[in-house]
């Protein structure tokens, strides 16, 4: 097993967990203020003080500290000047960084503020934090909050999918992660306050002399729909490139984060055993502990029979007509932390394969420009029990690209699964990236080994106005993902998309609307260039971002399928003369349209409604049907301490051929 020899070797290269002793402290500079347009670099001062986080921002420090201000707007309409004027006080003592958040509103009786849960400040006004600790523009931690100080947090990650959740191609957001970090925010005559504190101990960060690090503010207020960030960025490639820069950071006080949770469950289970008695066994008792050990740049993890009992439960998904196993996100504690640092392209690594480990260990980190995850653990959810390791490297790249390489493997008494590959994603003009991967699966059940290939190549450009995506991938017939999600192999699959975007003046009815369209064709592996596709279709997709913060959306879309004939063979049909041969239809092409409406986050409600109806194939039977589907969602917020949200999903699939469900 490779995880005790990296481990050992990590240790031994670990950056020190608190700066040397050394000149006395630089004197803080004199407050100034700092235009965020241009994404300039900005000295933040010294301050040896604690204030209280009240949210009052009255203490003699606040008065020295660096002022942002300069907002400009991020959407809908990006590259001009923002409509409410925002200014952020940042300054730091030798344990934390502070903030002070002064949100100024032209309408500060519409605020958004409700005591939400964690996380959950989506449907709030809320003011977000990017702080990019490496300065490597691909990484960046998060820390938002609403008016009244109600906290999120979590990474952000830079062209790529994540190993815990479904991520959009220009990179993810994942709220997983919880940081220790204070903050407290009161409403005010014209507008909000927000005062937040965060201990150096709850980052990660390379040796900080000379250190730069990437800082931006994005801020939305729900009234109109519209985010503001401090530096003028654009909605281009990158976000985090277009952050400005904190210098000044020296000699702080972080030390080794020790976290050490143990835990004792015990469940009893009763059953009856005759009409008056009830058999009541002895408790089963379980014991185990986490145990996490954080550096400046180096966390490391390690669990002994986890209790994921109190996990947040999954949520609901329809599973009418689907062919392929479901995503759920992973959402337990021993997998997050890090999580962004597995992530790779086509969903190579999910770490929710490793079902009820017993034990597990994990070293995530980066040290200089390269990234390191690696992750073992010993799982006995599964017929088997399986040892299950998963490492990834990544090299960061010039400004903006990165390279890097992913080994998995699963073993158990009846065989092994071993998947490696390398990727890279090239940016190039702030506007374009070509990302490609090559890799392979080597599986092993009961003697019998079989190995196949995969790949990708990808090419986008993200523009204001014009913008697309062209990508090819495949997966050989025999590839075989296990610690990854990867529903669907043997195929080659080519799609081409083009986003065409109209941007209003402020204050039109139409804020912004786009064009989505083209083709996607799919492949059996082996007939990619020699044969037709066996499934297909086009789409065209429109959105529409309204004055107030009204969204519409309409698809219209063909989709075709080619049914394969082997896969029906074992199929017969009833009939009065005795069982007869099942016929698969040929071609099945099918018109439908989705249609939605997203109403604006009022101050007491917010609601969605989509409308689905079209033809569509009927997989399990080989057949052509039509297909209803309404999905609705209510959210109420009477006061700001009680949320309601309520849910509805209904499909209906019929026969085209009996008209019958």
């Amino acid at each position: 097993m490779i995880f005790p020899a990296i481990l050992c070797t990590l240790i031994a290269l670990q950056v020190p967990s608190s700066a040397p002793a050394g000149p006395a402290a630089p004197r803080s500079p004199e407050p100034r203020t700092v235009q965020g347009a241009g994404a300039p670099g900005f000295d933040i001062p010294r301050i040896e003080q604690a204030p209280t986080i009240d949210g009052r921002l009255d203490e003699p420090a606040w008065q020295q500290a660096t002022r942002l201000t300069g907002f400009s707007e991020y959407r809908p309409v990006d590259g001009q000047k923002a409509s409410e004027q925002t200014d952020v006080l940042v300054w730091y003592s030798p344990s934390a960084l502070y903030f002070g958040i002064i949100a100024h509103d032209s309408s500060p009786g519409s605020i958004r503020a409700t005591n939400a849960d964690r996380d959950n400040i989506g449907l709030d006004d809320s003011v977000r934090i990017f702080l990019d600790t490496f300065n490597d523009r691909r990484r960046a931690f998060i820390f938002g909050v609403n008016p009244l100080g109600v906290q999120e947090d979590g990474v952000q990650t830079e062209g790529s999918f994540n190993a815990g959740r479904m991520m959009g191609m220009n990179g993810s957001v994942d709220l997983s992660p919880d940081y220790q970090f204070d903050s407290k925010g009161r409403l005010t005559a014209d507008g909000y306050v927000v005062e937040v504190r965060i201990p150096f101990k709850s980052l990660r960060y390379p040796s900080m002399s000379g250190a730069k690090w990437g800082v931006n503010i994005l801020r939305k207020t729900q009234r109109t729909g519209r985010e503001d960030t401090w530096t003028d960025a654009r909605r281009v490639a990158s976000f985090l490139a277009q952050s400005g820069q904190m210098s000044g950071l020296s000699e702080v006080q972080r030390g080794v984060v020790t976290e050490l949770q143990p835990f004792v469950t015990a469940a009893a289970n009763g059953t009856r055993t005759g009409a008056t008695t009830f058999s009541r066994p002895s408790p089963d008792v379980s014991m185990g502990a986490n145990l996490r050990l954080g550096f400046t740049n180096t966390s490391i993890d390690a669990t002994l029979n986890p209790d994921f009992s109190q996990v947040e439960s999954d949520a609901a998904q329809v599973t009418v007509n689907e062919r392929f196993a479901l995503f759920f996100a992973e959402k337990r504690p021993f997998f997050l932390e890090g999580i962004e640092l597995f992530s790779t392209p086509n969903q190579l690594v999910y770490t929710r394969r490793i079902v009820d480990p017993i034990g597990g260990g994990k070293i995530t980190g980066k040290i200089g420009k390269t990234g390191f995850a690696v992750l073992s653990a010993f799982d006995q959810g599964g017929a088997r029990d399986t040892w299950s390791n998963i490492a990834r490297v990544r090299r960061d790249v010039g400004a903006n690209s990165l390279a890097g390489i992913t080994y998995t493997d699963r073993t158990n008494p009846d065989g092994s699964n071993r998947v490696a590959a390398a990727d890279a994603r090239i940016v190039f003009k702030k506007l374009y990236y070509v990302l490609g991967q090559v890799g392979g699966s080597w599986t092993d059940r009961n003697g019998a080994r079989t190995s196949s290939p995969m790949f990708q190549a990808e090419f986008d450009r993200t523009a204001r106005t014009w913008g697309f995506n062209y990508r090819l991938s495949g997966f050989g017939r025999a590839f075989d993902a296990q610690s990854g999600y990867v529903p669907r192999n043997n195929m080659v699959e080519f799609r081409a998309f083009n986003r065409f975007t109209y941007y209003g003046a402020r204050g039109s009815l139409l804020e912004t609307g786009s064009v989505f369209f083209g083709p996607t064709r799919l492949w059996k592996y082996g007939d990619f260039g020699r044969a037709k596709p066996i499934e297909g279709g086009e789409s065209v997709n429109t959105t529409a971002t309204l004055r107030g913060g009204w969204a519409l959306s309409a698809n219209v879309a063909r989709a075709f399928v080619n049914f394969d004939p082997a896969a029906f063979a074992s199929y017969t049909v009833s009939k009065s003369a005795g069982p007869a041969a099942f016929v698969v239809p040929g071609e099945v092409s099918n018109w439908g349209g989705t249609y939605s409406v997203t109403s604006p986050i009022f101050e007491k409600m917010n609601a969605r409604v989509e409308f689905k109806r079209g033809g569509t194939a009927i997989f399990a039977e080989a057949a052509d049907g039509r297909e209803t589907r309404v999905t609705t969602s209510l959210g109420l917020r009477p006061t700001p301490s009680v949320r309601a949200e309520a849910s509805f999903v209904t499909s209906r699939i019929t026969r085209d051929r009996t008209n019958t469900e």
